[in-house]
């Protein structure tokens, strides 16, 4: 991650005016500005890589079978908006080889495969997996002892388990929520990202969406998730 400015990554693609987590979203939030997307990995029934936040498709459809439970015939008749919901591969062959992919693992059972997938496109070293889940993270330290790992925090009680985690792990980001300056106090939770960032971890904050938040952490984050790609990449582009 680059220290001249954050690495600024569109939360399932350009949210904000796209289709989230579809291949339009992403390529848009790329052509304004950001180095990367976030993105979240289902697994369905037939064992594809299935791009979608929630484990339904039920906001779509109102149908609350879980993706898990469908073949990925059926999920490519879904649209949000008229767009395809994508698999993991077709991310990586439409996307730019300079994009930046936070993979967030949802479907511990999509772990390996996620893993294999990036390798196949020789993508390991431009890709942050991430996750809430911990059995997630230590399938894929397993599975290669230098991949990025971030862990994902958005629990206050989740604080106290990061060093022991680290240790374990051997993260490369930890990716804390911006309510933690509602959670912890603003003073605190700098003073947590600053303990974090002298032990060497990287700080991802999600999912940050407004300026007047950007300069109460400032240069206490190393990478954004955002919504609105727009509004935080132009802060970056004229200070």
């Amino acid at each position: 991650m680059s220290k001249e400015r954050p690495v600024i990554l569109g939360h399932r693609g350009y949210r904000a005016k796209f289709p989230e987590n579809t291949i339009l979203a992403y390529k848009k939030a790329i052509e304004f500005g950001a180095d990367g997307v976030e993105l979240d990995v289902q697994l369905s029934k037939d064992g594809a890589l299935i791009i979608h936040h929630d484990d339904n498709f039920e906001k779509i459809t109102g149908n609350t079978t879980k993706i898990n439970d469908l073949t990925s015939k059926e999920i490519k008749k879904i649209k949000i908006n008229g767009e395809n919901i994508p698999t993991l591969e077709e991310v990586f062959i439409k996307l730019p080889e300079y994009a930046y992919i936070n993979v967030e693992i949802k479907d511990v059972k999509a772990t390996e495969m996620a893993y294999n997938t990036v390798k196949s496109f020789n993508a390991l070293d431009r890709v942050l997996f991430s996750s809430f889940n911990i059995e997630a993270l230590r399938i894929l330290r397993k599975l290669d002892e230098n991949v990025d790992l971030g862990l994902l925090i958005e629990k206050k009680e989740m604080i106290e388990k990061i060093i022991p985690l680290h240790e374990e792990l051997n993260f490369y980001s930890i990716n804390l929520p911006v309510e933690g300056i509602e959670m912890l106090g603003l003073e605190k939770y700098k003073t947590l990202i600053s303990k974090l960032m002298e032990i060497g971890l990287h700080i991802v904050l999600w999912t940050l969406n407004d300026i007047e938040t950007l300069k109460k952490l400032e240069g206490y984050f190393d990478g954004i998730i955002t919504d609105n790609v727009e509004t935080i990449v132009n802060y970056y582009i004229n200070n």
